[in-house]
């Protein structure tokens, strides 16, 4: 898991520098319309590729349970009936996820044996592509170790914390001073209540 949390802080490290940048980009390109009445060669191009990337930030949404959730049915559940039901929703996505990586993965090799370059921008495809891919298979990734900890968890009967801890990876999102990082150490350590 530590690796796992370490490519999620690259990964959303890169999707802010591809967010800044693509900012940057659109002042650049309002200023330059508005000043010199002449737009930047490639701007159009330029803004998708870095909005493709923003995409890089995937799998550190999916560890920090910040992707959209519907949860008005889940919260209604029994903590068994939530954990289930995760695990069957993790295992679907780490599925889907998986195939997509793939298909971007064989997108961008072929794109580099093709020498595709994008038309206005003399820049290659394949790099942007792969970068997708790989922020994609750490988000499949993510998924499943995602799912391994919840069977984990369900095998040793703790369907409450797990219910609680819904999909966050705690260490990730909020360091050792979560609530929940808090009560796992006190159970640790022994003696001390759970819900205290």
């Amino acid at each position: 898991m530590k690796i796992i949390r370490v490519l999620c802080r690259i990964f959303t490290w890169l999707c802010m520098i591809f967010i800044s940048a693509m900012m940057l980009l659109m002042v650049l390109e309002v200023l330059d319309r508005a000043l010199f009445n002449r737009s930047i060669v490639g701007s159009t191009e330029w803004a998708q590729v870095l909005l493709l990337c923003n995409m890089s930030s995937f799998g550190a949404s999916v560890l920090a349970n910040r992707q959209v959730k519907v949860n008005i049915l889940t919260s209604k559940l029994g903590p068994k009936a939530q954990v289930i039901l995760d695990i069957v929703i993790l295992t679907l996505t780490a599925l889907t996820i998986a195939v997509l990586s793939w298909q971007q993965f064989n997108y961008a090799m072929t794109s580099f044996k093709q020498h595709i370059s994008y038309i206005n921008i003399p820049i290659p495809q394949w790099p942007f592509v792969a970068v997708f891919a790989m922020s994609y298979g750490v988000a499949a990734l993510t998924a499943v170790l995602l799912v391994i900890r919840k069977v984990g968890s369900a095998i040793k009967g703790e369907w409450e914390l797990e219910a609680a801890m819904e999909d966050t990876d705690e260490l990730f999102a909020f360091g050792t001073t979560g609530v929940i990082a808090q009560r796992m150490e006190r159970k640790k350590a022994g003696g001390e209540n759970d819900g205290t």
